[in-house]
């Protein structure tokens, strides 16, 4: 099935630290599904089963030039209980993550596009998907693999894109520019 998503992306440094977990986790003979569709490392801030992709489009690039490049910090590792086994880190949930999340799905309502109820602000658990679909038998030592080798990571949000998947495709993107006084 065809969906879209509105992403938010790292800096470098940050993106190249998260695909170097990803590589470690391979390395001990985890398989890499992300790694094969062509995942980048992000944070998703709203999913859609159907939507009008101009309408999305035209919204998020407006809100991408409202929002400034913002820090963050991926500070925990965790797993959803899902069939999917996705392995993730998680964001310390600052005032800003929340604000920027809700004031993009305060625009989606405006604009009557309806998010998965996932990312919905009272159901979003902001996390960026290190790996998923790990098959059953090895999800007990990637989470003690990971448990070990993971420090906090402390970067930025620097870019907002809209992709269709699956296959992961870019549909749109833009760069979060420093506001000026």
């Amino acid at each position: 099935t065809m969906g879209h998503a509105v992403l938010l992306y790292f800096d470098h440094q940050t993106e190249q630290s998260i695909l170097n977990l990803r590589h470690a986790l391979m390395a001990q003979g985890i398989p890499s599904m992300l790694y094969k569709v062509g995942d980048r490392p992000h944070i998703s801030l709203a999913g859609f089963s159907n939507v009008d992709c101009n309408i999305l489009i035209s919204l998020v690039q407006e809100y991408a030039n409202d929002i400034e490049p913002f820090n963050v910090q991926l500070s925990a590792i965790g797993t959803f209980p899902t069939d999917e086994n996705v392995l993730f880190l998680s964001p310390t949930p600052t005032l800003q993550l929340l604000t920027y999340h809700q004031e993009f799905h305060r625009r989606l309502a405006k604009s009557k596009l309806i998010s998965s109820p996932y990312y919905v602000p009272e159901n979003w658990t902001p996390h960026c998907s290190v790996e998923m679909n790990i098959p059953d038998e090895q999800l007990p030592k990637a989470i003690e693999f990971y448990s070990k080798v993971f420090k906090p990571v402390i970067g930025q949000f620097q870019e907002i894109g809209v992709i269709e998947f699956q296959p992961i495709k870019s549909l749109a993107k833009w760069s979060l520019i420093p506001k000026t006084l």
